[in-house]
């Protein structure tokens, strides 16, 4: 049966795994092997198929399966499933899918946009559906970037994957994406969310590091896509089935917090106009030393915890959003507080659509700004001082930056 005979499936999930990464791995090639597993396991329901393509540190090669009832149709090299611990204990489990395998056996640096892309087209091709959710694994660095290949030695920007070639990747489908999933750490931001507009329709992610622990439940998460509901209402439905789970305290060890937020990437849009005001707003405060002293305060207080904070596992390099409008607000600047509060009413009732937390700290969405004390500079994740005039030069190139001008501000903190 030729692929464009399969008629489309209401949904189907392409899930890309990068487990190759700086520090030898052995956790997250674990982890990933779960997860991978409990995707797989959910896809046995007729409504939905799954691709996935993972990228493991201690296993040379980089993996491709597909479920579905049509056997895949292209590149690399067909592999019998049960010459490998992960795709035979998925094959033992499945009832209604077809497993097939396959492997490069070239360690592809997944961090590439080619690569992503590539397996983009791979899964469109051989998952044809009404919808897709594509769901990220690994590890990212916020508005710097995603994930990074062990060969590198360490994080670097020429090894990231950067936000705009994210979207770039993504924009190869036949349609925009239905729902992002990011399980990586600090991807809630305003500079992803409008890097991704027109690539998809809506983004679930976590302003904070997002725990390794516990395998998400994925049947229940993938009994969400129904074919008839909205994708808003199954977007919704998906991130409160993911929220009831980081409840439970175990699942999100060692953390006591782990926020995610549901953003609506239709509204990104009208964020441009008020961050730009805002952003003129604060370059004028800049010139008075009792206004720019007022705004840097309010900045300062906006940075959400360290990455070593078991109540507020941020990083210190991004600062929240609603907590930066209500500050800024509070100084009295007429022009500052006037963009201050427009934003902040287009953040929280149309950009985030759904959030959840298990504390107050994070209040919905994120905006990089570079650590200003060394305190902070010394425990960021994001902010690297080896890098940052790379890093620099490609966070102006986000179409947030371009739009609005915020890395005026973000890489120019005020004083």
């Amino acid at each position: 049966m030729a692929q464009s005979d399969v008629a489309p499936k209401p949904w189907a999930m392409l899930a890309y795994t990068v487990a190759d990464d700086k520090g030898g791995g052995r956790n997250l090639d674990a982890a990933a092997k779960l997860e991978l597993m409990s995707i797989c396991d959910a896809s046995d329901f007729a409504q939905v198929s799954v691709a996935a393509q993972v990228d493991f540190t201690n296993t040379r090669g980089v993996f491709r399966a597909v479920l579905t009832e049509a056997p895949p149709t292209r590149e690399f090299e067909d592999i019998a499933p049960e010459d490998h611990p992960l795709w035979r204990a998925v094959a033992a489990k499945l009832t209604q899918s077809t497993l097939a395998v396959q492997m490069e056996r070239e360690d592809l640096n997944a961090a590439r946009a080619s690569v992503l892309q590539d397996f983009l087209e791979y899964g469109h091709a051989e998952c044809p559906a009404d919808r897709h959710v594509i769901f990220f694994y690994g590890h990212a660095h916020g508005p710097m970037g995603l994930f990074f290949d062990k060969d590198a030695g360490r994080r670097a920007p020429k090894t990231s994957l950067r936000l705009n070639d994210l979207a770039q990747s993504m924009a190869s489908g036949p349609r925009p994406a239905a729902l992002l999933v990011f399980r990586d750490c600090f991807m809630n931001t305003l500079e992803s969310a409008y890097q991704f507009r027109g690539v998809a329709e809506f983004m679930i992610a976590s302003q904070s590091l997002v725990p390794v622990s516990g395998i998400w439940p994925w049947a229940s998460l993938m009994s969400a896509l129904m074919p008839s509901a909205s994708s808003s209402d199954q977007a919704l439905a998906f991130a409160k089935g993911l929220g009831r789970f980081l409840d439970d305290a175990p699942n999100r060890d060692p953390f006591h917090d782990a926020p995610i937020s549901l953003l609506d990437l239709g509204a990104a849009d009208a964020i441009v106009e008020p961050l730009k005001n805002l952003v003129d707003a604060l370059e004028e405060a800049r010139r008075d030393t009792a206004q720019s002293k007022a705004c840097a305060r309010a900045l300062e207080k906006a940075r959400i915890g360290l990455p070593n904070k078991r109540d507020t596992p941020g990083d210190p390099s991004l600062i929240d959003v609603p907590t930066m409008c209500e500050g800024l607000r509070a100084t009295g600047i007429e022009r500052v507080a006037a963009a201050a509060a427009r934003l902040s009413e287009i953040v929280t009732t149309r950009l985030v659509r759904w959030h959840h937390t298990q504390g107050t700290s994070y209040r919905g969405t994120s905006l990089y700004y570079k650590p200003a004390s060394q305190n902070d500079k010394d425990h960021s994740c994001i902010y690297d001082e080896e890098f940052f005039e790379e890093d620099a030069a490609n966070y102006r190139q986000l179409a947030l930056s371009v739009a609005t001008g915020w890395d005026r501000i973000a890489l120019n903190p005020l004083t």
